[in-house]
């Protein structure tokens, strides 16, 4: 005797093994989870060893595609990848609340959170796109904190970071540069106008080093003609020049015949020998690089230099070879560790 289904028995069967189906895509569809821990790497594989693609900070959000492990495969922003399972806590960061009393403390409490985050980071100096360095690096956690920058947190202050002030400085009220100038740093750390300016002050006495781009913003940062200050890293000795001309670097002579006896003093004598420096002019300070040999044309008459010396930053090229010298950019590397 052969059994025949009949389609009753036939219609609960695909009904159950629809069910079996749609169970783990029901379980993941849209379900969301928040970041735990202060911060997180989002690899590209379900493992540690992996590549990280991006740092994720506690608060945010993920979408949870799928579990492998220990681990989810989320999304994040334009980013797919893979997160350690105890590190994230199924859903939102801050369920909404009718009350407004509920909702306004836990605005506070957000807020007291991100602040506290920040203070461990530190506060950024005024900076501005086309900017370069460890402050810039500074800048960019600090916005990531608040959820507005998810690039690389690697110390260029490009399109991503101008892009990222811009969303804070709307949020805040404030005018949208897409500069970090010092009303928006200190909007940032949640004080009022008056507190931005004295902090303007406050950070303008010690700013920080930066890495100047020669070929991306970086050519007329110091117009020719400008007067500056250049601090050998090595001896903390100081003298002034004036930019005389330069497209592949800068070129300087020094200011005075006072300035011409210093920079002489830190060389000993004249040379082409590269020396790592601090440049600063209007405000700012930029890691450079120098030598000290006196050659070709010279427009200041009564300094004592025959001829001007050369400045190097980063990318820059000699005029020569048309080449990136190492040595010069060793020295800018390692002026970098300096500050004023």
């Amino acid at each position: 005797m052969v059994f025949k289904p009949g389609r009753q028995m036939i219609s609960r069967l695909l009904t159950l093994l629809v069910l079996l189906v749609m169970i783990p895509v029901m379980a993941f569809a849209s379900s969301v989870g928040t970041v735990n821990c202060s911060s997180l790497n989002l690899r590209s594989k379900a493992s540690k060893d992996s590549k990280s693609l991006q740092t994720l900070q506690k608060g945010d959000e993920v979408t949870i595609l799928s579990t492998t492990g220990d681990w989810y495969k989320v999304t994040y922003g334009k980013y797919t990848g893979f997160v350690m399972k105890k590190f994230i806590t199924k859903g939102k960061a801050a369920a909404s609340n009718n009350n407004s009393k509920t909702s306004n403390t836990s605005t506070n409490s957000s807020q007291s959170t991100i602040l506290a985050q920040l203070k461990k980071i530190g506060k950024p100096s005024a900076c501005e796109y086309g900017a370069s360095g460890n402050n810039v690096k500074k800048l960019q956690k600090c916005l990531a904190v608040y959820g507005y920058y998810t690039g690389s947190v690697d110390g260029d202050y490009g399109p991503g970071t101008k892009s990222a002030v811009k969303k804070l400085q709307k949020a805040k009220g404030l005018k949208q540069t897409g500069n970090a100038d010092s009303a928006t740093i200190a909007a940032m750390f949640g004080e009022k106008a008056s507190a931005a300016k004295t902090n303007s002050n406050a950070s303008n006495s010690s700013p920080s080093t930066e890495r100047l781009n020669w070929f991306k913003n970086g050519v007329d940062r110091i117009p020719k003609g400008a007067t500056f200050t250049v601090k050998d890293c090595k001896t903390g000795k100081t003298f002034k020049c004036k930019r005389w001309s330069g497209a592949n670097h800068l070129d300087a002579e020094p200011l005075t015949k006072s300035d011409t006896a210093v920079l002489k003093s830190i060389y000993g004598g004249w040379t082409w020998k590269r020396r790592p420096i601090l440049v600063k002019y209007n405000g700012r300070v930029y890691a450079a690089s120098m030598n000290g040999m006196p050659h070709g044309t010279s427009t200041i008459s009564d300094n004592k230099f025959s001829g001007h010396f050369c400045i190097h930053f980063y990318g820059s090229k000699t005029h020569g070879t048309k080449k990136v010298d190492a040595t010069h950019q060793n020295c800018v590397a390692t002026a970098m560790n300096y500050s004023w």
